[in-house]
């Protein structure tokens, strides 16, 4: 049973204000899928015709798109489900980018207000009824049910505000179905959202840090997913070639520097390139710029890590700075420290620090990722990835779901100037990347390569349905190793090689036969001489999407790797190669 719109007032009702206030803030495209509970309100918004109903088949995959808009964009994406399963379908979601934080606004919809339990004591009383609001508390930035039309405007308004001040963060606004057709007041007009201004940074803060990096013997600087998160990548990049040290790069942040840059290293962590490891247990000062200093950037012995050498943090959020004993801790909005940092070193000059640069370039040529892996038949997953950064050049972004083809595509791929690299690391949803795609393809209007591994693919590999409505330009690269390959090599590591559910109990499908079911054109790999060619088949029409099935061996395993507990410079190497240390 929904509330059915009855008015003949002339008033305007939550849902046409609804789809006032998404074009007030420029949101061109919504995710939904459809129900009862949102309804009003997915009628209102089509009758504008000014913005697009990206239906989607999986409320996970609505709230991934979401997702994916704003970490490409870094400003909020939309979604909206309607009640009980419909709102409780997009959690995973929501805590992904909450964790990771990601500016986004999540609309849900509810049994009627007068249904609520309330304080009945039953489970439900309305159909469907379930307390998101309350699931939702802990992982956004806020969750709050409008009571009446009255509400609306306002939560609406600082909803979209508060997703993006200070750290982002999704925010959910839930809106009982009659309350979807109640009347805003009159003078109630939708304004684009303003964030608050952040504080000042101290100049005598930055000069001060400043002063340190040029009087060090091996800087290097520390960027970390902040850097994207504050919208402050193009300042960044100013800023780092004007100190001239070295940048270290944590997961979330590798696109920063695009890969041609002399001062981008690679990647820092537990599965991180050798040579940048190595290169930042050797600095003497670390400045840090909007990386949480975590286990898996570390190492589980951070007290090795921070032993020998000056860091200095640089992060809005204080609850992040507790990590490292000794660190200097600058609480600060990440753009305003860079922009002020721009505007203490204009015109001053940094050393070179060839010889430590050149020491660097050494351990680079001495540990190539491409080959960690050696002496295997078939394709090189490393290798797979530099085919692939070549041959994608047109892509707006590369999506990378969560496996061990997340780490060799982290180590290997080199993304071009103003290209995305986007992973989801707090909570590393599998099936994440393929929505997030949707989502970047649909905001961006150019074409995204998926990385994804033949586990992970298959948790929202419905969307095919999506990407072949819409002809998105969307180029799938599954990387099949024919397990859950993750698990798979923990399970070789620390369970004597028992493989249950990982490779024992699991399958996949012919991807290359589900693509073609779906019209989606598709072809399959599995030898090294053949992926020149099927690269170049893959982007032969940059409009469309495709489908490309790679097979690569079952026993590859992502090397380097911290083992747990260890420090960062003790990096395991493939048997029968030395490791690293």
């Amino acid at each position: 049973m929904i509330e059915l719109p009855a008015r003949s007032d002339g008033k305007k009702s939550v849902s046409e204000y609804v789809g006032q206030w998404l074009s007030a803030n420029d949101i061109s495209q919504v995710f939904t899928l459809p129900g009862g509970m949102i309804a009003p309100i997915l009628d209102a918004i089509h009758q504008r015709g000014d913005i697009d109903l990206v239906t989607m088949h999986h409320e996970q995959a609505v709230a991934f798109a979401a997702d994916g808009v704003g970490r490409f964009a870094g400003t909020p994406g939309v979604a909206f489900a309607t009640a009980g399963p419909g709102a409780t379908n997009m959690l995973t979601a929501i805590a992904s980018a909450y964790l990771d934080s990601v500016p986004a606004v999540f609309v849900t919809g509810q049994v009627q207000s007068y249904l609520l339990k309330g304080e009945r004591p039953v489970r439900q009383y309305g159909f469907q009824e379930c307390d998101v609001v309350a699931m939702a508390v802990p992982v956004t930035k806020a969750a709050w049910r409008a009571r009446s039309g009255d509400e609306v405007p306002e939560l609406l308004d600082r909803a979209m505000r508060l997703a993006v001040e200070g750290r982002p963060g999704p925010v959910l606004v839930e809106l009982p179905s009659d309350v979807q057709t109640m009347s805003v007041p009159p003078e109630a007009a939708p304004r684009r959202a303003a964030a608050t201004v952040p504080a000042a940074v101290d100049r005598d803060t930055i000069t001060e840090v400043l002063d340190e990096l040029a009087s060090a013997a091996r800087p290097l600087v520390l960027i970390g997913g902040g850097v994207q998160a504050a919208r402050a990548a193009d300042a960044a990049r100013h800023l780092l070639r004007r100190l001239g040290a070295p940048v270290a790069a944590s997961v979330t942040a590798l696109d920063v520097l695009p890969a041609e840059d002399p001062l981008r290293l690679g990647m820092i962590g537990m599965y991180g390139n050798r040579w940048v490891n190595l290169a930042v247990s050797e600095a003497d000062f670390v400045l840090t710029l909007g990386a949480r200093l975590d286990f898996g950037t570390l190492g589980a012995d951070v007290a090795a890590w921070g032993r020998g050498r000056r860091v200095v943090q640089v992060d809005c959020d204080p609850g992040e700075m507790r990590r490292v004993r000794g660190v200097r801790a600058i609480v600060a909005d990440l753009r305003s420290f860079i922009d002020a940092g721009l505007a203490a070193s204009d015109g001053r000059v940094f050393p070179e620090h060839e010889d430590w640069r050149t020491h660097i370039d050494r351990m680079r040529a001495e540990w190539p990722d491409t080959e960690e892996l050696t002496g295997h038949a078939g394709i090189n997953p490393n290798v797979l990835m530099r085919q692939l950064s070549a041959a994608s050049l047109p892509a707006a972004a590369f999506v990378i779901d969560a496996g061990q083809h997340l780490w060799w595509a982290c180590q290997s791929l080199r993304p071009a100037q103003g290209q995305r690299l986007l992973p989801a690391l707090g909570l590393g949803p599998c099936g994440w990347a393929f929505p997030a795609a949707i989502g970047v393809a649909c905001h961006a209007r150019r074409p995204v390569v998926v990385v994804v591994g033949d586990g992970a693919f298959q948790f929202n590999i419905q969307e095919l349905q999506t990407v072949a409505r819409g002809r998105l330009p969307i180029k799938l690269v599954i990387v099949d190793n024919g397990a859950h390959g993750s698990v798979r090599q923990l399970q070789e590591e620390a369970f004597e090689g028992r493989y249950p559910t990982t490779v024992q109990g699991y399958d996949a499908p012919d991807f290359a036969r589900v693509a073609q079911a779906y019209g989606i054109d598709s072809r399959s790999v599995s030898e090294p001489e053949e992926v020149a060619d099927a690269l170049s088949w893959l982007w032969r029409d940059e409009t469309a999407p495709a489908l490309l099935h790679v097979r690569i061996p079952t026993e590859l395993n992502v090397y380097p790797n911290v083992p747990f507990g260890a420090s960062l410079t003790v990096m395991r190497s493939q048997p029968g190669r030395q490791a690293a240390s």
